[in-house]
């Protein structure tokens, strides 16, 4: 048998996500991924610095995606842009014209959630008085969470920090408040590797330039309009002259943007790019050896330059070993930014992505949104304090270990420390399989560990406790009854 990991399967009836979620989640992230032109990931020689050689066996990440959208509990950026409902519909000329006419670019005969113009409008209300990125650390170090990472500026062009570059920054909106730092030395000070997420894309920066409706929906319907900051029909057209201006800006925004948050801030260790600035060679308006002139131990994903040092995955894991350092990143509820009303993906279900990423050899980089305050929701707390207790119970399982051996195949995900392998007891879930509701009872269950090597013990990771097991044919088979199994994910220990 090829090492094709037959788990993952397995683990996918298991949690029994239907197929449909699935594509709708794969054709949604190629969509938002095609309109901010995130370059095909392709991982290639590591940054070979010792400063960042952390990154493979980091583990767990915290991605915070904070910024305007938090003013009205929206998700980040995205619902100013319209029309996902028109990418598969053809529509005739007499319902196009009333979808323009009405704004009606969703087709559920309501007027967007809110226009470009109208989400910028919260920036004069977004001013986070109880804000302290410390008391988020301090609560995912004790997690278990080794990195964080913060979405410095999203697509919506509003800069967390006083930038010097454009007008639409906390220098514009907060008196000079600097939101970067604080995030910065709390990371520093309970030893969190420090990521910032910066976006390319700056809807805000190119609002005169560009149409606010979603993605495709101009190949299913050419004649839709461009349309404006109010969801309205561009009515004039800019210049050859100036448009070449204005691409030449945008790149010096870009550029400018990147190296203050590379020299204000002391020693970053990751950069999250999420997309290319919309110009000509935009991929380079800051090459990656610019960036290792600032920051000579830093890893940066793909999603910019078409190369990196580890590859994204998003919202869908891997299906396969990638070969390469990579990150499988995905939110905690149904929002990257929005955790105040939300409901959250149960634990063991977070748990399952996690455990299942690192058996891969691949980081889990889990998505909360703060409030416009500054705050992180209670519910935010209650969850990491779940994942602090199984972590220390059972964190060796995931911290600094590797993937099985290509001698060795498990029933179930697996990972590797020295002589250890740790098998991963998955529970069982209905419908999406997301929420706790849909956990199942606890079963008997049996894993298995192909592998040449005898077993010196067989354990249940959280007790300490024996479990029954019999090696025959060169696999292991042990037995993990019920009444021996958590509502999370358990965890078989066994020493070759």
């Amino acid at each position: 048998m090829k090492r094709t990991y037959a788990w993952y399967l397995v683990l996918f009836l298991i949690v029994n996500l239907s197929a449909s979620a699935q594509k709708k989640d794969k054709e949604t992230v190629q969509a938002e991924h095609g309109m901010i032109g995130a370059a095909d990931e392709k991982a290639t020689a590591h940054n070979m610095h010792p400063d960042a050689q952390w990154y493979p066996e980091a583990g767990l990440g915290l991605f915070i995606h904070w910024g305007l959208a938090s003013v009205k509990n929206l998700d980040i950026s995205w619902p100013m842009i319209p029309g996902r409902a028109l990418v598969d519909k053809k529509l005739d000329s007499a319902e196009l014209a009333r979808v323009v006419a009405q704004k009606d670019y969703n087709l559920n005969g309501k007027p967007p959630v809110i226009t470009p113009n109208e989400y910028w409008a919260m920036a004069k209300n977004f001013n986070p008085q109880n804000y302290d990125p410390e008391l988020w650390i301090k609560a995912a170090k004790a997690a278990g969470f080794k990195y964080a990472v913060l979405t410095t500026r999203h697509h919506e062009g509003f800069a967390l920090w006083p930038s010097a570059y454009g007008n639409f920054s906390t220098k514009n909106y907060m008196g000079g408040r600097d939101l970067v730092k604080p995030f910065v030395d709390a990371c520093r000070k309970y030893g969190m590797k420090v990521g910032l997420y910066y976006s390319p894309p700056n809807w805000y920066f190119d609002r005169d330039y560009m149409t606010f409706l979603y993605g495709r929906v101009y190949t299913s319907n050419p004649g839709l309009p461009q349309v404006d900051g109010d969801l309205n029909p561009r009515t004039g057209k800019k210049t050859s002259a100036e448009i070449k201006e204005h691409q030449a800006a945008y790149a010096a925004m870009v550029k400018g943007q990147v190296e203050e948050l590379l020299t204000r801030y002391g020693k970053i260790d990751l950069l999250w790019f999420d997309g290319r600035a919309p110009v000509p060679n935009g991929a380079n308006a800051i090459t990656q050896e610019e960036i290792h002139q600032l920051q000579p131990g830093i890893v940066m994903n793909p999603r910019m330059h078409g190369k990196g040092d580890f590859i994204t995955f998003e919202r869908n894991p891997p299906k396969s070993d990638p070969k390469t350092w990579a990150e499988f990143c995905n939110t905690w509820t149904n929002s990257w930014a929005n955790s105040n009303t939300i409901p959250f993906r149960s634990n063991p279900f977070a748990l399952v992505e996690f455990v299942s990423a690192r058996a891969w050899g691949v980081n889990y980089l889990l998505g909360v949104g703060p409030t416009a305050d500054g705050i992180f929701p209670d519910a935010v707390y209650k969850n990491m304090k779940v994942i602090e207790s199984w972590m220390k119970l059972n964190g060796q399982a995931v911290n600094q270990v590797q993937k099985l051996p290509a001698t060795e195949t498990a029933s179930v995900p697996a990972t590797v420390s020295g002589n250890n392998r740790y098998l991963f007891a998955i529970p069982k879930f209905k419908n999406n399989g997301k929420y706790d509701e849909d956990r199942l009872p606890a079963e008997d269950v049996v894993l298995t560990l192909k592998t040449a090597s005898s077993p010196k013990s067989v354990k249940l990771l959280a007790s300490g406790e024996d479990l029954n097991f019999k090696y025959t044919d060169q696999q292991i088979s042990v037995n993990l009854p019920a009444n021996k199994r958590t509502n999370l994910v358990d965890v078989v220990k066994i020493e070759l």
